[in-house]
């Protein structure tokens, strides 16, 4: 799946139409347990450099509405630790959060107006049903997916702006800050293949459990639900539940068959949990990679970790790649 144009970065005033798509050089990647990051060459389509460090335990505790990084200096430490493994002290930089963080949903209307803060507190007071806050509290962004004469689908995505002022103070003096934000599970969908039969995507992280199914480019349901066990051992019949329910919703009431279940799990699941979920669903799991073309220019101490936790950083290359 390619998605073909996205707002730089969540909430910035921008037209409403959306600015294309700039790779950044260096991303980042929050999540609890761990900060990734990875250098992007734009000219070889390359993952250059690669690095993961581990998080210290309650650092990261993800909410759309509440305070998000609990302790600023271990935050602070890990990010600057792995941004200078990977960065070379320039060029646009991109951060992704974790999917917990913001709320997403498949909103339909007639038409939008052609004026952008017009189009954009119509998205907005539409999302207003999905926000646990204040609807003028959420930096938006939006990408239309389906356009008729009649109708047309938006996929929209909303951060509290105190949440992601949080993000952005932990990234101080980094690059310039960030220059594109996303939540983790959009910068895998290009890796999806392109096909008319539904493809459902299961992204596993510390604490929570994304399903998104997609149809051509067309997202069709998202769902990020929190696991009360973590993303351990202890998870995987909670995982699996969910699993189950998100292909039952999607066969029965979407009317969506699933043709392909992809699985990415950071850190990479135990083989107990990917068996669990498999004879749960009845089905193979097939992994989500990203092409390790991709990965050619990495040092040999750096491809496991890319193979472990780079497939973001592989999808928003593959979205690059798309593109051209």
């Amino acid at each position: 799946m390619s998605w073909q144009e996205w707002k730089k970065r969540l909430g910035l005033e921008l037209p409403v139409r959306s600015a294309h798509f700039l790779l950044p050089t260096v991303a980042l990647e929050l999540e609890p347990g761990f900060v990734a990051g990875a250098r992007l060459d734009d000219a070889s389509r390359q993952v250059q450099r690669v690095a993961v460090q581990e998080l210290q335990v309650g650092a990261l505790a993800p909410s759309p509405n509440k305070p998000n990084i609990a302790d600023d200096a271990a935050m602070r430490r890990t990010i600057v630790e792995v941004a200078e493994l990977v960065s070379n002290g320039g060029g646009r930089l991109g951060l992704l959060i974790p999917d917990l963080s913001v709320r997403v949903a498949l909103l339909q209307f007639e038409t939008l107006p052609e004026g952008r803060r017009e189009a954009e507190s119509l998205v907005r007071w539409r999302m207003r049903e999905f926000l646990p806050f204040a609807p003028e509290e959420a930096r938006i962004s939006y990408q239309v997916l389906m356009k008729e004469p009649s109708s047309l689908e938006v996929l929209a995505l909303a951060v509290r702006g105190s949440v992601l002022a949080e993000y952005e103070a932990a990234l101080e003096g980094i690059n310039g800050g960030a220059a594109l934000v996303l939540p983790a599970s959009v910068a895998l969908l290009p890796l999806l293949p392109e096909d008319a039969a539904g493809q459902l995507l299961l992204h596993l992280c510390p604490g929570a459990l994304t399903a998104v199914v997609v149809t051509l480019n067309r997202v069709r349901y998202w769902r990020t639900r929190p696991l009360d066990a973590g993303a351990g051992t202890d998870s995987r019949e909670e995982v699996a539940r969910e699993a189950a329910r998100v292909l039952a919703t999607c066969q029965d009431h979407l009317n969506v068959p699933v043709q392909n279940v992809w699985f990415c799990a950071r850190p990479p699941a135990t083989a107990e949990m990917k068996d669990a979920l498999a004879k749960t669903l009845g089905r193979e799991l097939r992994p989500l990679a990203g092409s390790f073309a991709q990965a050619t220019a990495l040092p040999a101490g750096e491809r496991e970790a890319f193979q472990h936790f780079g497939m973001p950083f592989a999808g928003l290359l593959a979205n690059l790649i798309e593109r051209r």
